[in-house]
């Protein structure tokens, strides 16, 4: 696979697959088959979703061309019928093939996109679904790969697999695959805008705009809050004002959200029917602030990773909710999706239970060596269909472009500054971000000027002055002050943290100690609320996680306040006991 393209035709704008009474899905989740790609190999089981990383122990470092395969069955009754394959997620790129018949393409990581089968599939026979994935790391792929060594700005030249990036590189169908069945007229994209709404006077003003394949008159029929609301469909799209009185709020205390029904009608009849929940809520920011409804808002919580043994990345729901009933216990209130996007079940269980979301494009490994057209043109692509997937969710308070790039490079301010306007030409509502590693001794960060709220990361204590933890602090003091000195913008610090072995206490606290990370955390966090400027922190990192094996990594990440298997270090009870006061 060397040119990648998408070829469904709606390469951004796609609606997840829902059953409802005008759309079925089929289920494609369970065991599928896998074997590497140009070998003579027999095919041996594979969980979908799930990285094959995981699952076998010789297949733990592999890259390259996997093939999966496994068969389903269609009703004769579905003839007629818009009928689309829905992969959520294949890391990296893929190609798909029915019945031995290439029918799409896709070469972006951690986000969906469709196949349409409708005049491909077969009914009342078996279907052979195949699809050919390759996570092997590219200059012109993300994560992205093939930096030379000696040009690391971040990462390990020599850890197994050499990467600029600190996690395993996970391959396979890692997130739920589905097909759905729905009329030919339908609703193809929905867009919620509630930044009109008036908090104080407790009134919310909804605005949608949908998107139809509908050919001649329609209506859109909106039901809402007990009422109905209807607009024209005209040239496929309708627009439609929804003003409520006394409205319920969406917020981290109270995550109220409103079901919506939309109703797709020509002639009286029902076409189609998409249904989802929505929250009204607003969004803004000066120089120094964060606001929630038009309140301060400071954000504690946590970067991770979505993954876990056996499963890796694969999308795992017991997990989720494991996930979010620490990040309750805890008293955290956000995350940042470091460093790609996740299933959209963590946004929604986000927006039932109340947690703030940065969302980061996958996006990390960024060097000189990208700093092209080709690699500036995916990147804006994997921006549109992240906004475009995730836009509707209240949870999603703010978009981050990348993380940790060699931002300091001349090239990097263009490249960056486009990546920034890509974002807000689909959507001004939410604050647009870079995190940074630059702007520090010998690393001027050249990009960070263009965004909404600066996010740093800084290991003050830990990488640079290591073991020094009083000298790291005064450093990662004065280094705060820098960076609002330059830029006179709200900043979030979105990394700090120590590796933890867990059980090893030492006293004095020294490096890889639980002492130790309890005492930085402590004094990061006391540093950054002594400064009126800064929104809040982010703890790096929420729980250990897989890594490269490398002299500095003994098989994990051990920054994390909870194990892999989610046991809390020392440092969580510190946590809970100040995030927990009122």
């Amino acid at each position: 696979m060397v040119h990648y393209k998408i070829y469904h035709k709606r390469s951004v704008k796609m609606l997840r697959t829902q059953s409802n009474g005008k759309r079925v899905i089929v289920d494609l989740s369970g065991i599928w088959e896998i074997k590497k790609e140009g070998t003579h190999e027999p095919y041996r089981p594979i969980a979908v979703p799930g990285s094959w990383n995981e699952q076998y122990q010789d297949y733990l470092y592999e890259d390259g061309e996997m093939r999966y395969r496994r068969g389903f069955y269609l009703s004769e009754e579905l003839k007629g019928k818009s009928i689309r394959i829905y992969f959520e997620a294949v890391n990296t790129r893929s190609e798909i093939y029915l019945n031995g018949k290439k029918i799409g393409e896709n070469e972006i990581g951690y986000l969906p996109f469709e196949v349409d089968i409708s005049n491909e599939v077969k009914f009342e026979e078996e279907n052979i679904l195949e699809v050919v994935v390759d996570n092997k790391l590219k200059v012109d792929s993300f994560p992205a790969g093939n930096t030379p060594p000696a040009d690391l700005v971040i990462g390990m030249a020599d850890a197994r697999p050499s990467t600029n990036f600190d996690f395993l590189p996970y391959g396979g169908i890692i997130r739920p695959v589905t097909v759905e069945i729905a009329n030919l007229e339908k609703i193809e994209d929905i867009t919620v805008d509630t930044s009109l709404s008036s908090p104080e006077k407790q009134k919310g003003i909804v605005i949608f705009e949908v998107m139809t394949n509908l050919e001649g008159d329609g209506v859109i029929e909106v039901i809402m809050n007990g009422k109905k609301f209807e607009a024209k469909v005209e040239k496929g799209k309708s627009n439609l004002k929804v003003e409520l009185e006394n409205a319920e709020f969406w917020d981290v205390d109270n995550p109220f959200l409103y079901p919506v029904k939309f109703n797709l009608k020509k002639n009286g009849e029902i076409l189609d029917t998409y249904n989802m929940k929505i929250g009204i809520r607003t969004i803004s920011w000066d120089n120094k602030n964060l606001y929630l409804n038009n309140k301060p808002i400071k954000l504690k919580g946590f970067g991770k990773h979505e993954e876990f043994p056996v499963i890796g990345q694969g999308s795992f729901y017991p997990l989720i909710v494991k996930d979010y009933n620490l990040l309750k216990w805890i008293g955290a209130n956000s995350f940042r999706t470091s460093h790609y996007p996740y299933t959209e079940d963590w946004l929604d269980l986000a927006d039932e239970m109340g947690i703030l979301v940065i969302d980061e494009a996958p996006h990390v490994g960024i060097t000189r060596y990208h700093y092209n057209e080709n690699t500036l043109n995916l990147c804006i692509r994997n921006i549109k269909r992240m906004i475009e997937r995730d836009k509707n969710h209240p949870s999603v308070i703010m978009w981050s472009v990348a993380n940790e790039p060699e931002s300091n490079h001349p090239q990097s301010e263009d490249f960056f500054k486009k990546l920034y306007e890509s974002a807000k030409e689909l959507d001004k509502t939410r604050p647009v971000t870079l995190v940074s590693a630059m702007d520090v001794p010998d690393r001027e960060d050249v990009s960070l000027k263009y965004f909404d709220i600066i996010c740093i990361n800084r290991y003050f204590g830990w990488y640079v002055y290591q073991g020094r933890l009083e000298e790291g602090v005064e450093a990662f003091s004065e280094n705060l002050d820098y960076v609002f000195k330059k830029y006179n913008k709200p900043v979030l610090v979105t990394e700090f943290g120590a590796d933890a072995i867990a059980g090893f206490h030492y006293d004095p606290p020294v490096m890889f100690s639980e002492e130790y990370q309890k005492e930085l955390i402590k004094n990061y966090i006391e540093t950054i609320e002594s400064k009126d400027y800064t929104i809040g922190y982010h703890i790096w990192a929420f729980a250990d996680f897989k890594t490269q094996e490398g002299v500095r990594r003994p098989i994990l990440n051990h920054k994390g306040v909870f194990t892999r298997t989610r046991q809390p270090k020392m440092v969580a009870s510190y946590l809970k006991s100040i995030w927990s006061r009122k």
